[in-house]
């Protein structure tokens, strides 16, 4: 085993003393044959996440490397500005995994497989693997994030723009140093929205080739946190508006760094994002204007009719969301 570190994980913690055990078990499982480092980083949390924390310092100190913070950092400027201040400036790896204290690691080759792929192909960016869904609140039945069976495959471009955070899930990502701690601007605008997932893939995708291995290797759990947007994503339709808002922002950073074929994809999925905004605020009038009306008249016949309903009678609707307990926009 060489000295240089091949692999930082960038661990992010926050109140997350039920899980944060689980993650640090799954970091030191990994079975390598090369060194590999864990930062991991407590936001100045207000429950035993840091004792946890410390305890795995002490017991595996050539692998974990912990910060306190005496301040909650991610309020102060979201996970861009968290990232910057502790994790790369901080970071020795060749390359760069993520998970966050409330999910975990499964499989304790991961990161040599992962590792081993990059070795062998310097062309692609990055490598991520599928994650196991996990409902904290039993609202769905656990599975995995993408149908298993389907192979080992390439991910590119295309794949993230229309997949978004669908395509991979953070705890999956081993990727390049030089993709991760330089990150482009719409990477700024997306942690500024709340999310960073989608901007990593895309990022990666338009540096090189990402290959995803059909082998679940993570845990993702939802509803963890019932004050994280993921936990009311299903539920609040303002979180699910203030996520497209986002998403819309970033992709207007995102445009100058593509090509005239990536441009039109990327305004297509944006044409989509608003149509699905629209719908949201209950603008469906907006709907059946161009450009899209050509998403309409695609939708199946019953959808339409309810749109048609809404149109005519906003009243109404407004009624039935209010009984339904979402925001009166």
């Amino acid at each position: 085993m060489g000295n240089a570190c091949k692999v930082s994980v960038l661990c992010t913690a926050y109140n997350h003393e039920k899980y944060i055990r689980d993650a640090l078990e799954g970091f030191v499982s990994q079975r390598t044959d090369f060194p590999f480092e864990v930062l991991v980083n407590d936001d100045c949390s207000t429950d035993g996440t840091a004792d946890i924390i410390r305890e795995y310092a002490a017991k595996y100190p050539d692998i974990i490397r912990p910060f306190y913070q005496k301040e909650n950092l991610y309020s102060q400027g979201g996970m861009v500005f968290l990232f910057s201040k502790v994790f790369y400036p901080s970071a020795k790896g060749e390359y760069i995994a993520y998970c966050e204290g409330d999910d975990c690691w499964t499989d304790p080759e991961k990161l040599q497989r992962q590792a081993d792929f990059l070795d062998a192909h310097p062309g692609y960016s990055g490598c991520v693997h599928n994650t196991l869904l996990h409902y904290c609140d039993a609202s769905a039945p656990d599975g995995p994030l993408l149908p298993a069976g389907q192979g080992d495959r390439d991910v590119d471009f295309y794949t993230v723009i229309t997949g978004a955070s669908h395509s991979f899930h953070t705890s999956s990502i081993v990727a390049r140093r030089e993709y991760i701690l330089d990150p482009p601007d719409f990477h700024y605008t997306a942690s500024d929205h709340g999310f960073t997932d989608y901007a990593i893939g895309l990022w990666l995708s338009l540096n090189g080739k990402i290959r995803f291995l059909d082998r679940v290797m993570s845990t993702y759990r939802i509803n963890s946190n019932p004050a994280a947007w993921s936990a009311n994503l299903g539920r609040q339709y303002a979180k699910l508006k203030e996520f497209i808002t986002g998403e819309l922002a970033m992709m207007e950073v995102l445009l100058p760094h593509l090509d005239a074929q990536q441009a039109q994809a990327a305004k297509a999925v944006m044409t989509e994002r608003q149509y699905e905004l629209y719908y949201i605020e209950g603008r469906v009038g907006e709907l059946v204007k161009p450009p899209y009306d050509a998403i309409y008249r695609a939708k199946p016949f019953k959808y339409r009719a309810v749109v048609t309903l809404k149109r005519l009678f906003p009243a109404l609707h407004r009624l039935y969301r209010k009984r339904k307990g979402y925001e009166d926009y």
